[in-house]
This record gives structure tokens, C-alpha cells and sequence, in this order.
């Protein structure tokens, strides 16, 4: 991991001390969802690709969620994904759901790679 990339990191779980964060890498591998909240040492809520919500807490999340030891407190099988995703907003409440659907901060702090503009047109 270069400096650049902890930095990067870093920020990311900075920004989950203040709103619910979703750990991305863990939707992209296709292992459901993972939802987090409160810095270095917080709360979760992970949904299974299968339907099984569990919930609990978290420390060590240092540079990132992905070093995290996990605590799970309860869990739920939903039956699906997308029941357990509506469980989980249920849980989360207002809060969860203000902060799922606004700007992320965190994510704001990358620049984007530019491409040059290779002078092509749709016609």
C-alpha cells in the first residue's frame, strides 16, 4: 500500500465516525453488503448474499473495515437480499438512509482521473 492509498483509506473510515458508510469492496466481490458506522471502533450491519442480516460491532478498523475484528451481536435470516436490505433500512432508520442517499465526503477527497479526449464522436 503506498502512502497515497493509506491516506485514501484512512479518510474513508475518518468519515464513517459521522455517518453510516458502505464498504464497497465487499459489494463489488459479490459478498452482499456491509454497512458501518463509527470510525476506528463501531457498529454493523452485514447482509449475506443469501439473505442473513447480522448485526454488531467492530474494532481495529485501521487503515480501513477490511482489517476490522468483528463482533456479531444477533442475526436474522430474511429469506432474501433484497428483504434483508429492507430490514436493515428498517434498523438504520432515518439516519441510515440520509446518509446512504447524500454525498460522501470521504469520496469527494479523490480527484478522478482525467482521460485525454481522443477526438471521437457518436454519429
Amino acid at each position: 500500500m503506498t502512502d497515497l492509498e493509506l491516506k485514501q483509506w484512512m479518510a474513508v473510515t475518518e468519515n464513517s465516525r459521522y455517518q453510516w458508510t458502505e464498504d464497497e469492496v465487499t459489494r463489488l466481490n459479490g459478498r452482499g453488503a456491509l454497512y458501518y458506522f463509527g470510525g476506528e471502533s463501531g457498529v454493523y450491519m452485514r447482509i449475506q448474499p443469501g439473505g442473513t442480516l447480522s448485526v454488531g460491532t467492530y474494532e481495529g478498523a485501521f487503515p480501513h473495515i477490511g482489517e476490522a475484528i468483528f463482533t456479531q451481536k444477533a442475526a436474522q435470516e430474511c429469506g432474501s437480499f433484497n428483504q434483508a436490505l429492507q430490514r436493515t433500512m428498517e434498523l438504520g432508520g432515518q439516519r441510515f438512509l440520509q446518509d446512504m442517499f447524500s454525498a460522501k465526503p470521504s469520496q469527494e477527497l479523490f480527484e478522478v482521473q482525467k482521460f485525454p479526449d481522443m477526438g471521437m464522436s457518436m454519429m
